[in-house]
């Protein structure tokens, strides 16, 4: 396996040690991870056959903050910076900072920003599962299903759908929800 530097390394290591919580043995965990045997049972003398008291978080990828990153924004918040010094400091756009305060500092956090609550909340909205809009509303299922029949694109049926219902946002659809509504069966729609 090409290592991709420290951060690549962890989120393996941190993958392995689910996999053994999980009851899979090293070297099928290994082969499930494209690692060799023996950096598995290294991993595990290293740590006396447990698993690190804290694995580390898996990055999803550089679109999202990191735990850490929430941390410091938590940090330089406290020191009176402000969203644009902060975002700078982080190498992150100062909408990014941003949007992250606004989301995830509620009136009932009394204008503080906790960091761990942050991420918390942010991964709930990740997991959260959303109804789709077709399965909901029966008539605009319907209005869906009728220019389908026509043999009309999901382009057009989403922009007939803006025209039909200009001041009813709640039932407008992009045309990719219709592909996928299509095609994968998304949500059940």
């Amino acid at each position: 396996m090409a290592r991709r530097g420290p951060k690549r390394r962890l989120d393996v290591e941190a993958e392995y040690w689910r996999l053994l919580q999980s009851g899979v043995g090293t070297v099928e965990a290994c082969k499930q991870l494209g690692i060799g045997r023996k950096t598995g049972y290294r991993w595990r003398a290293e740590n006396g056959g447990l698993p690190p008291e804290r694995l580390p978080e898996p990055s999803r990828s550089d679109r999202y903050l990191s735990l850490l990153e929430r941390k410091r924004i938590a940090t330089l918040r406290e020191r009176g910076l402000g969203i644009r010094e902060i975002a700078e400091r982080l190498g992150r756009a100062a909408s990014t900072v941003s949007r992250e305060l606004r989301r995830n500092t509620l009136a009932h956090d009394q204008g503080i920003y906790d960091a761990d609550l942050a991420h918390h909340r942010a991964e709930e909205r990740v997991k959260r599962p959303r109804l789709a809009k077709l399965r909901l509303d029966h008539e605009l299922r319907g209005e869906v299903q009728a220019r389908l029949a026509l043999e009309w694109s999901p382009e057009q049926i989403a922009a007939h759908l803006r025209a039909l219902w200009p001041d009813q946002p709640e039932r407008h659809l992009c045309h990719e929800s219709i592909y996928r509504a299509l095609y994968q069966g998304a949500k059940g729609a």
